[in-house]
């Protein structure tokens, strides 16, 4: 799992009985209390008819959460994101931002965001990909299994990489960054990016602000 919060709930409560909440603009994962570990589950707000922000911990509902999202709202161009500090479900994950990708989606980092692990995955999932701050908060670190398998000890031709490296190969991203993430940081702990690793690794398309 590419997430911060690496201990383990037994609660298999559920958040939410549906995706969306009372408000017909906000669309919130449904992910059981084992996923989340006590954090927001990721949350889709639509602010207008081209932007929506993004917040919380990818989950297993989170791509059912996009997918009412779109159907409600297809003219959404833009991800604004304040807080993604990771992923509890990487499948759903790579799907989920891969569908981004697809839909032509820009991902734009606001003032004081924070993305990390399988949320800087997400980010990467957009054609357009922007920063409010001249440093942006974005952590990578290997990705680990519930076995606590981390991705960093297996071997470079080993199955489990590949549905990684196919992402990013689909999303347009040099394969380097993956091998460059597996060893930033183990999966108990996070690497922040430099500078200089944003723009090596081409992380926006658009120059860091001066």
């Amino acid at each position: 799992m590419k997430n911060l919060s690496i201990a383990i709930s037994l609660s298999l409560l559920l958040v939410g009985c549906n995706t969306t909440t009372n408000d017909p603009n906000t669309f919130t994962s449904q992910c059981s209390y084992s996923e989340l570990e006590g954090d927001k589950p990721l949350t889709f707000t639509v602010t207008s008819v081209n932007e929506a922000t993004l917040e919380g911990v990818i989950c297993s509902g989170s791509l059912d959460a996009f997918d009412d999202m779109r159907t409600q709202f297809p003219s959404v161009a833009t991800f604004n994101i304040q807080s993604i500090p990771g992923s509890a479900d990487d499948e759903i994950n790579l799907l989920l931002s891969a569908e981004i990708h697809q839909n032509g989606i820009a991902t734009h980092l606001v003032n004081s965001a924070m993305i990390a692990s399988g949320g800087t995955d997400l980010f990467l999932a957009g054609t357009q990909r922007t920063a409010d701050d001249a440093r942006p908060k974005i952590g990578v670190h290997s990705w680990s299994d519930s076995s606590g398998q981390s991705g960093k000890d297996l071997p470079r031709n080993h199955e489990e990489h590949q549905p990684y490296l196919d992402y990013y190969q689909e999303i347009n991203i040099n394969p380097d960054f993956y091998w460059y993430t597996l060893d930033a940081a183990p999966a108990n702990d996070i690497h922040w990016m430099t500078r200089e690793e944003i723009e090596q690794y081409n992380v926006l398309t658009t120059s860091l602000i001066q």
